[in-house]
């Protein structure tokens, strides 16, 4: 279990809010599909195996896991660009946890708190989430 902040914990899984769950939350801006399939399809094995489907790569130790890493917490801000309701929900919370989360692995409740503290007020003042895209 992985957990951020203070009590009382947000569970960010498939055994809580699921807004914040891999599995649950799912990109329009990638037809659809969730942040776990996207993430676990990145992975690159020492065959040279990718593409695959969670459920196969999970728990795989990937060649480019430094490169996956930073896609998986990419990934996390997009929903929440996509989906900028999920903010003030994380800017009202004071712990973030997940159940299934382990050290040193990638974990939604971490990037969430990132995201969340990322964003906290400044001096009362909600800052806004990035635009996406070109601006001009």
């Amino acid at each position: 279990m992985i957990r951020h902040g203070e009590t009382p914990f947000l569970e960010c899984s498939s055994k809580g809010d699921k807004r914040f769950s891999a599995f649950s939350a799912r990109l329009r801006s990638h037809g659809g599909r969730s942040i776990e399939e996207i993430y676990q399809a990145a992975k690159v094995f020492e065959d040279g195996a990718t593409g695959l489907g969670w459920r196969a790569a999970k728990g795989r130790r990937a060649v480019n896991m430094a490169d996956v890493r930073l896609l998986y917490a990419r990934l996390w801000d997009l929903h929440v660009a996509e989906n900028p309701d999920l903010l003030h929900v994380l800017q009202a919370q004071s712990g973030l946890s997940d159940v299934f989360g382990q050290p040193g692995k990638a974990c939604q409740a971490t990037e969430l708190w990132r995201i969340r503290n990322r964003h906290r007020p400044v001096a009362g003042v909600a800052m806004p989430v990035p635009v996406q895209g070109e601006l001009f």
